[in-house]
Parts: structure tokens; C-alpha cells; sequence
């Protein structure tokens, strides 16, 4: 009797479904941490006064882009 495998590029598609779950898993335990990172700064951030940021460069006006690490310095 024949064993009917689908393969494709060498996997079976058991295998692909897992690698695909093994790679959704790890973009959502990436998603998390970045998440949690960004909880983690938002939290310090709140901590310093207006002259605590204005010593390090930065208005309270910058704090979302630093949350989101879209902020520059011009």
C-alpha cells in the first residue's frame, strides 16, 4: 500500500502547519515583549519631572514618539 504524503519543498504538511504555528508563536511572544517594553518605559517616563526631561533633551510633548521609538532629535 502507498503512502499518500502531500509534500511540498520537503515538508509534510503536518510539518508545515507546525513551523507555521511555531512562527505565529514566536510573533506573538516577540508582540508581548515589545509590548511589555513599552509598558516598562511609558511607567519611567511618567517618573520624571519637566526639568528631569528637559535635562535629558527631551519635552513631555516627545513622550509618545519615545514610547512608539519613532522619536528623533532634530
Amino acid at each position: 500500500m502507498a503512502s499518500h504524503v502531500i509534500e511540498s519543498n520537503g515538508l509534510s504538511v503536518f510539518a508545515q502547519i507546525a513551523h507555521s504555528w511555531a512562527g505565529f508563536q514566536a510573533r506573538r511572544t516577540a508582540r508581548r515583549a515589545a509590548a511589555a517594553d513599552r509598558a516598562r518605559l511609558a511607567r519611567e517616563l511618567a517618573t520624571y519631572t519637566d526639568r528631569d526631561l528637559h535635562d535629558l533633551g527631551i519635552s513631555p510633548d516627545n513622550i509618545p514618539d519615545i514610547i512608539a521609538g519613532t522619536f528623533r532629535r532634530p
